[in-house]
């Protein structure tokens, strides 16, 4: 969404790999294979400029493993340093899935940040949150999705009650954000979805889309397209969406 803003020319494809989610529980051989795969497949068949992997955990966990393609790469990160520079308390915390917060990776990418002494960093596994997004439980039942989120921030309260900013670090997670905002409306939320924006951008610089007129977007999905649809359509996108195979 954000990238479509700033680049409304371009066009994109947006691929939903339902069949091997969820990536946070996958070992890092089988999520580099996975992964490895999919460029391979999306190089083939569309042959795109750039290719954006939108999920924090492949991003952390094996982006740096990928052997190189003609194609850049452009992973999501953790926002730590603009989290750094907002929160008030100096308590942040990041919330990913189950094997991002578990993993070394992240560890080396928080201490790569260089992040103040004073600041405290909490690592938190937002698996269950990103499940509602992933199955559209968020949008077809609002109490269980408001009850869930309630009993997660209050655990992130019992670990440190005096974080004030979170990373949503994975890109399931800002869909969540209004109720974020009604369970706790002080809580900074960073999401790192323009930073990438401004990083796609800068990549592209002067190879633009040659027209005026606004780019397309071809929906793929690996996996339960009746389902993709439903949940998009609730969120007021009505492209047509193409189930493709990934026999990987």
């Amino acid at each position: 969404k954000e990238v479509r803003k700033l680049l409304p020319n371009e066009n994109y494809i947006y691929l939903a790999d339902k069949k091997h989610f969820p990536y946070g529980g996958k070992t890092h051989n089988d999520l580099l294979n996975i992964i490895q795969n999919t460029i391979e497949y999306l190089s083939k068949y569309f042959k795109p400029k750039l290719i954006v992997l939108a999920s924090n955990t492949p991003s952390i966990q094996i982006l740096h493993k990928i052997k190189k393609y003609e194609t850049e790469i452009i992973g999501v990160f953790p926002p730590i340093p603009e989290a750094v520079n907002i929160t008030k308390t100096g308590h942040i915390a990041i919330l990913a899935t189950q094997n991002t917060v578990k993993s070394l990776e992240l560890d080396e990418y928080i201490k790569s940040q260089k992040i103040p002494s004073e600041v405290a960093i909490t690592k938190f596994n937002a698996s269950s949150m990103v499940e509602l997004v992933e199955t559209g439980l968020f949008l077809s039942n609002e109490e269980k999705s408001l009850q869930l989120i309630s009993d997660e921030l209050t655990k992130l309260d019992k670990i440190d009650n005096l974080i004030d900013t979170i990373t949503l670090s994975s890109t399931h997670l800002p869909f969540l954000n209004k109720y974020f905002n009604a369970l706790r409306p002080s809580l900074n939320l960073i999401d790192p979805a323009k930073i990438v924006s401004e990083k796609v951008k800068k990549s592209l610089e002067g190879n633009f889309q040659d027209s005026e007129e606004k780019g397309t977007l071809q929906i793929l999905v690996s996996q339960e397209k009746e389902l993709l649809e439903t949940i998009i359509g609730k969120l007021g996108i009505y492209e047509e969406v193409n189930e493709i195979c990934l026999d990987f």
